[in-house]
């Protein structure tokens, strides 16, 4: 009976074949993942124990591990506005939308909408605060706290 010559691709039946493969299959699919950054690089470390018998020094226990460092995700950016709503003076926050201005605000945001329904006679209100804006339009500055406030 001849022996065979110990190697990796044989050792533990191609057990250890087998780690080295899912440990290749792993680092190839970071690699490919479009949320991790593609310069980074990608480790697999294989660790062979080898503990001798200590009565018997032709048999030895082997332990194989395989260790894979791989690239992390790449991180997620936004913009976020903190705001103040000027009728209950509740704090929030608000993610930056594209095109939009820090400190910008939209009727509907002051509770003002900008042409009301009179249910009626089908015609838009004036509201309060859009007949003073109306009155302010005239080159004047309109504070909206005083606006919202009466």
């Amino acid at each position: 009976m001849a022996k065979e010559r110990m190697t990796l691709a044989n050792m533990c039946g191609g057990g250890v074949q087998e780690y080295i493969d899912r440990a290749l299959a792993k680092v190839s699919d970071n690699i490919l993942d479009i949320n991790t950054e593609a310069k980074k690089k990608r480790e697999i470390s294989i660790r062979i124990i080898f503990a001798p018998n200590e009565d018997d020094r032709e048999d030895v226990a082997v332990k194989v591990q395989t260790a894979v460092k791989l690239a992390p995700e790449t991180g997620i950016d936004t913009q976020l506005f903190i705001s103040r709503d000027f009728k209950s003076g509740t704090i929030s926050l608000i993610e930056h939308t594209k095109g939009q201005i820090k400190g910008q605000l939209r009727l509907d945001d002051c509770g003002m909408a900008m042409e009301p329904e009179n249910t009626e006679q089908g015609k838009p209100a004036e509201t309060e605060a859009g007949a003073q804006a109306a009155e302010g339009s005239a080159g004047k500055v309109l504070d909206m706290r005083k606006a919202m406030n009466e």
